[in-house]
């Protein structure tokens, strides 16, 4: 292979390589600065995937949080399409753990919570990670958790006979819906935290069997967790992590800042519904001025010395108000999704 790409980039040493693409390390012909380089196997793309992959370079690009690293460039060249991204000076966490290193409860639910940090803002923009997993988590010299290599390479897992052998051979991390064969979400990102957060607390990467056999533990079962795995952690984190790892991506937290504000907190944090306020008004207005008035007046009717046919007048009036008020209410919140946005 020529050792230079697009006249810019000089490759060096192979880092990795799987069925689809290899791993270079490299750097900037111009200044010698270190870059990491993914060259993707020709035979692994077609033209459609090509155009969504550089699709994906563009929206990579917008992504400026100190806890990813930075994209620098995507494209399609001689060589197959590539991605060139910026080179951190640390270890990820698969490193870390190979070589024994513990790390305990309050250092592994604050590498998840600075991970739901980085990937916050990415959610926000539609984003993606799809293949969050150790080897794709950084702590850098000072420490910091770095999040590298998002979902340019999901693309390809879109496409058979690709995703079947992706499935296969690396599908540790996967959520049940990815294994179901539908795409990657937010929520799945939020299930391989999930996952990485355990392993991280018990010290162990086995929880999960490996190959086919995992995939289906993870389809075949409401909550994989075994009491065993999760015995000996906090109940907040066994709560916190059984919700994260649900199989049904609804019955997990709505989004990746409530399960960092579930971890902060040492307990779940639900999100009100939107609009939630507004059914309380609802409720509470038809309460006060129905339900509640026909009891009152049915003992009031039971009285000595009253008139039964003196409060239907009363009643028709507070029933009117309440549809009045209820009106007013549904006019509100019809206001608000049109023009509070």
């Amino acid at each position: 292979m020529e050792r230079f790409l697009k006249s810019r980039y000089k490759i060096g040493d192979k880092i990795s390589e799987n069925p689809f693409c290899a791993t270079y390390q490299g750097s900037f012909l111009s200044s010698n600065k270190a870059v990491v380089i993914k060259i993707y196997k020709r035979g692994s793309l077609n033209s459609s995937l090509i155009n969504k992959m550089k699709h994906k370079v563009k929206e990579l690009t917008q992504l400026n949080h100190h806890g990813i690293a930075k994209l620098v460039d995507g494209d399609y060249g001689w060589q197959g399409f590539y991605y060139v991204r910026e080179y951190i000076e640390g270890k990820s966490l698969a490193a870390l753990m190979a070589e024994g290193q513990k790390f305990g409860l309050e250092r592994a639910q604050a590498v998840a919570e600075e991970v739901c940090r980085a990937l916050q803002p990415a959610h926000e923009l539609g984003i993606v990670h799809g293949a969050l997993k150790p080897t794709n988590i950084f702590l850098d010299r000072q420490g910091i958790v770095r999040l590298t290599d998002f979902v340019i390479e999901g693309e390809i897992k879109q496409a058979m006979p690709q995703k079947v052998l992706s499935l296969l051979a690396d599908s540790h991390y996967s959520a049940p819906e990815e294994l179901a064969g539908q795409t990657a979400t937010q929520l799945s990102d939020q299930y391989s935290l999930g996952l990485i957060l355990l392993e991280l607390l018990v010290g162990r990467t086995d929880l999960v069997a490996a190959g086919l056999d995992g995939g289906l533990q993870k389809l075949r079962r409401e909550n994989w967790i075994g009491r065993e795995s999760a015995a000996g952690l906090p109940k907040h984190l066994q709560a916190i992590i059984a919700k994260a790892l649900q199989a049904d991506p609804l019955k997990r937290f709505s989004d990746i800042g409530q399960l960092r504000e579930s971890l902060e907190h040492k307990m779940i944090i639900t999100t009100k519904p939107p609009h939630e306020e507004y059914t309380a008004i609802f409720e509470n207005t038809v309460t006060q001025y129905g339900a509640d008035e026909a009891p009152r007046e049915l003992s009031l009717t039971g009285q000595k010395g009253q008139m039964p046919g003196r409060q239907v007048p009363e009643k028709k009036r507070n029933w009117l108000l309440a549809v009045i008020l209820c009106l007013a209410l549904v006019s509100g919140l019809i206001y608000a999704f049109m023009f509070g946005r």
